[in-house]
């Protein structure tokens, strides 16, 4: 996955597993899924954090009653399933510390907040694919200085500023 060393920085708490099983997986393991991401709008620049029109990469994804979980290979991200068992949301918040303020001047922190929503397609017990949106949302954290990431070669045109991908994903392994 490449849209960002920002887009990357995220980590969350790790759940708890079930012993006989991956201690990363909350509740029942639905598969690996490859996703392509294609992006939608951007108000971040062009190629801003590295960031392309095609982003592509693998997910582990897990459900535990309305839980959903998005195993990204380092961090679990909790979700919510709606009442109808296929409608997903996930909202996230990272604080990223860019640069330590220094003498005679402020620190850089971004605060990044990633919403994803979409739809499981579900045949019986089994999700083959699913569909949906992400959005990355970028801004300076109050009382910081990153105009040093603004203008410039794989920072941003503008903060804040976003970036959202229309995603696309198919399991490409069952659960075990």
């Amino acid at each position: 996955m490449r849209p960002a060393p920002l887009v990357l920085a995220a980590s969350l708490a790790l759940g708890c597993g079930n012993l006989g099983k991956d201690a990363k997986i909350p509740g029942d393991e639905l598969g690996t899924y490859h996703v392509i991401g294609r992006l939608e709008a951007s108000t971040c620049g062009p190629g801003a954090l590295g960031s392309s029109d095609l982003w592509e990469f693998d997910v582990k994804l897990s459900r535990d009653r309305g839980e959903l979980y998005w195993l990204n290979g380092q961090d679990v991200v909790p979700g919510r399933v709606a009442a109808d068992g296929v409608t997903f949301g996930f909202d996230t918040e990272v604080v990223i510390p860019v640069r330590d303020a220094g003498r005679g001047r402020l620190g850089c922190t971004v605060v990044r907040r990633d919403t994803a929503a979409g739809t499981l397609t579900v045949s019986g017990a089994e999700v083959p694919s699913f569909a949906g949106r992400m959005r990355f949302g970028y801004t300076a954290r109050e009382s910081s200085d990153c105009s040093e990431l603004v203008g410039v070669e794989g920072g941003f045109a503008f903060l804040p500023c976003e970036m959202s991908y229309d995603l696309t994903a198919v399991r490409t392994r069952a659960p075990e």
